[in-house]
Parts: C-alpha cells; sequence; structure tokens
C-alpha cells in the first residue's frame, strides 16, 4: 500500500509541475509525406472571404482549403488525376521560385510563382502554391502588373503533393481574376464550337496527353477542335509554321511549330493565324512535361480569311 500511495504521489507532483497536455502538433508541409493525415488531429479552417463579384467563377471552383486537402491525400510527388478550378487570394510571390533570373526569365517565359489562400488577409492554417502559372489558357503574362498581392483569382491545375508542399502540377494558368489589367489584356473568352464527329476538343486532348509518360507522343493522330487564345510566332522564319495555344473554354493546348493545310505546309504570314479563329489541328499529341501539344501537327481549317 505504501509503494502505491508513493507512485500516485509522484504522479500528481508530475501534473503540477509539468502540466498533463501532450505536446501540440505542429502541421508543416515536410511532415505530412510522412504521417498520415487521419492521424492528425483536426483544425477547423478559417472561414473563408467571401467571393468579390465581378469575377467569372466556373461551375464546381473548389477554394484552397479544398485544393490542398486533396493534395494532403496523395504521396509525396504524386499528382491529382482530376484537373480542378481553384479560387483564391494572392498573398505573396515565391521569390526563391522567381530565382536571380527572373529578370530574364520572366519576358521569356512569362509565368510566375505565387502563394494563394482562402482568404483576405492571408490568415489560416493553408496555402495553395501556384507554380510556374501562365495567363489565360496559357497564354504568357505579358508584364507583372498581370497579378498583384491582393488579387482574387480562378486558377486551373491538377494539384500535387510536391514532398510536402501542395502546389499545381503541369499546365497552371489564371483562368479569371479581380485583376482589371489582366481582364483588359486578355478579354472574355468567345466561346467554342462543339467538335464534330471524327474530332476531339482540346480537353479530351489534354485527357490523352496525360495518360503518357512525359515527352511521349501518342500512336495515334487527333483531329483536335478549338480557338485561337494567343500567338506566339512573330516571325515565320525558314521553316513556316507557327506557335499558338488553343482552348475550349476549360482546357488549352500549345501547337508549337505547326504547319499549314498539310503536314509540312508553310505559312506565308503571320496574320493567318489570329486569336478568336476557330480551328482545326491535326496530329499526334504530346506530354510536355505535363502540357498538351498537338505534335508535328498542321491547321486543317480555319475561320480566319487569310488563311
Amino acid at each position: 500500500m505504501k509503494v502505491k500511495s508513493l507512485v500516485a504521489l509522484t504522479a500528481v507532483l508530475g501534473m503540477v509541475l509539468f502540466g498533463c497536455k501532450e505536446n501540440p502538433y505542429i502541421a508543416s508541409p515536410g511532415d505530412n509525406e510522412k504521417t498520415k493525415n487521419d492521424t492528425l488531429p483536426t483544425i477547423a479552417d478559417p472561414e473563408p472571404t467571401a467571393d468579390p463579384s465581378g469575377v467569372e467563377i466556373p461551375e464546381g471552383t473548389i477554394n484552397v482549403n479544398e485544393a490542398v486537402k486533396i493534395a494532403q491525400k496523395l504521396a509525396a510527388g504524386e499528382t491529382s488525376k482530376d484537373k480542378y478550378f481553384i479560387k483564391g487570394w494572392v498573398t505573396s510571390f515565391d521569390t526563391k521560385g522567381r530565382g536571380d533570373n527572373f529578370a530574364n526569365d520572366f519576358p521569356k517565359y512569362g509565368n510566375d510563382y505565387i502563394w494563394l489562400s482562402a482568404r483576405q488577409d492571408g490568415k489560416g492554417t493553408k496555402q495553395f502554391y501556384a507554380y510556374r502559372i501562365l495567363g489565360k489558357f496559357g497564354a504568357k503574362l505579358p508584364d507583372l502588373d498581370c497579378i498583384q498581392i491582393g488579387d482574387f483569382v480562378v486558377i486551373s491545375c491538377y494539384p500535387m503533393n510536391y514532398s510536402g508542399t501542395y502546389e499545381s502540377s503541369g499546365a497552371c494558368f489564371v483562368y479569371s481574376s479581380s485583376n482589371a489589367h489582366f481582364n483588359e489584356v486578355f478579354g472574355p473568352f468567345p466561346g467554342c464550337p462543339a467538335p464534330k464527329e471524327g474530332e476531339i476538343s482540346v480537353t479530351e486532348a489534354e485527357k490523352i496527353a496525360l495518360t503518357l509518360e512525359k515527352k511521349a507522343t501518342s500512336t495515334e493522330s487527333y483531329r483536335v477542335r478549338g480557338v485561337v487564345t494567343s500567338v506566339e510566332t512573330t516571325d515565320l522564319g525558314t521553316y513556316g509554321n507557327m506557335t499558338f495555344n488553343i482552348s475550349d473554354g476549360l482546357s488549352y493546348a500549345t501547337c508549337y511549330q505547326t504547319y499549314c493545310k498539310t503536314a509540312s505546309g508553310k505559312f506565308t504570314n503571320i496574320n493567318q493565324v489570329a486569336v478568336g479563329d476557330t480551328v482545326l489541328i491535326n496530329g499526334k499529341i504530346q506530354n510536355y512535361n505535363g502540357t498538351c501539344e498537338p505534335f508535328r501537327a498542321y491547321m486543317e481549317e480555319s475561320t480566319n480569311p487569310n488563311f
């Protein structure tokens, strides 16, 4: 009895001196890949800030908190099989992602590195990293004013768990924004006709691309119906091919070095491809580091009067 009393007294003394609570779990990106998420304590997410008016939000869009939860369920290095529209507020730019050569890289690639939160004030336990985010439907961002801290944006991407950081994978772009300059630069999408028999949409082409390994090309050729959303070629050069993006209003594909009417036909004038043209692209499909690219393709049809 004396031994039991001594043990009880020691336990009480320990609780008084050191407290009886366990050390709190501190969530960090690096921990989540090593710990099963269903064993972690549940922490209520702060209420997301209400969506501002005047920003186009597609049906089924999820907020940043929901995007992070999707990515948390993935293994380290794994990418979601589903694509999402994700809405949130720009809280900061990733200076490490931008790197020392950003001043030279930005004009070349036209992408940026931003963090998003479900709250306008940025307060909360979760943030989502938009890695190398582009302008509307994959177009290059022409200047840094297109994305500013405090903007409300809807982005399109495949969430992934990058070794504990929850971020975008592959073709990540801004779909809509509260930024007035962004809206002036890109404007509204004009709409895309439905694919005819024997054709596929840009979204269907993207799904085919993502079934392939990176840099792999399909064995079959496809006819892809889309609308030109941006044109990168400014000089036809020796080969007479052009590079431009097409979209169906949901996804985009980069038509890289595409030819005119046949697999070797040359474009003779840059005005033969313009933003807003409805086109039919014929070629194989390649997964170029997560971006859908019609490979060695040619423009079979176009509404452009110069075509």
